[in-house]
């Protein structure tokens, strides 16, 4: 009886099958409050497409009009600014979506910045991705977890898989069986480690894939 193929090694395959060249991750921001604004807005919501007048829908566009808002703040008072908006009127601002019920995006927003800007962290180098404290400062708002921390890390210029729905299923479909966001994550950093590219190349080329094609073509996980 042959060996069963290794995770890792479905994995290689499905990404092997994707059409090339692959999107490029299109790069985060130099700007800390931004980098928050789109993570948390990103959460269940689609990224946006570029209307007739210039403007974006969806997260995109939600990051635009902030940054439009706060366009007079000098760069290192930009976070600070962020964590003294009355949440509610950012809402105008961005939108009233919720993270879960009871609290929008907007309230989750401004209570992340506060927390940042008490422990002196307002800029994209005071942020370590491997701080457990800075972790906990975002994930111990409610209705924020570790998948969409390891996206606002990669907006901000470090390495990661943001280990969303689309990722997963990817994931979930190359080996075969439903799998966790965490699984799905660690795979795909395995995948790019075995390929030599960057894992957030990976993670967004897969995205990209995963998200336009609705994985069509793929076997559904069992």
């Amino acid at each position: 009886m042959s060996e069963p193929v290794a995770d890792l090694d479905l994995l290689l395959s499905a990404v092997a099958a994707m059409p090339t060249p692959w999107k490029r991750w299109p790069g985060g921001y130099e700007r800390m409050d931004s980098a928050l604004v789109d993570a948390v807005m990103s959460i269940r919501f689609r990224y946006g497409r570029p209307r007739n007048d210039g403007s974006w829908t969806g997260a995109r566009g939600a990051v635009l009009r902030y940054e439009k808002h706060a366009e007079h703040i000098s760069a290192p008072e930009r976070l600070r600014h962020l964590a003294g908006q009355d949440p509610v009127a950012l809402e105008g601002i961005l939108n009233r979506q919720k993270v879960h019920a009871g609290k929008t995006k907007a309230f989750a927003i401004v209570e992340v910045a506060k927390r940042f800007a008490a422990i002196g962290v307002t800029e994209p180098a005071h942020l370590d991705p491997d701080n457990a404290d800075h972790r906990t400062q975002y994930t111990g708002v409610s209705g924020l977890g570790p998948v969409t921390w390891e996206y606002f890390t990669m907006l901000l210029s470090h390495d990661g898989v943001k280990a969303d729905t689309w990722i997963t299923e990817f994931v979930g479909r190359a080996v075969g069986r439903r799998v966790t966001s965490e699984f799905a994550g660690s795979l795909v950093k395995e995948a790019a480690e075995k390929l030599c590219v960057e894992e957030k190349g990976l993670d967004h080329a897969i995205w990209s894939y995963a998200s336009t094609t609705r994985l069509k073509g793929m076997p559904k996980t069992l």
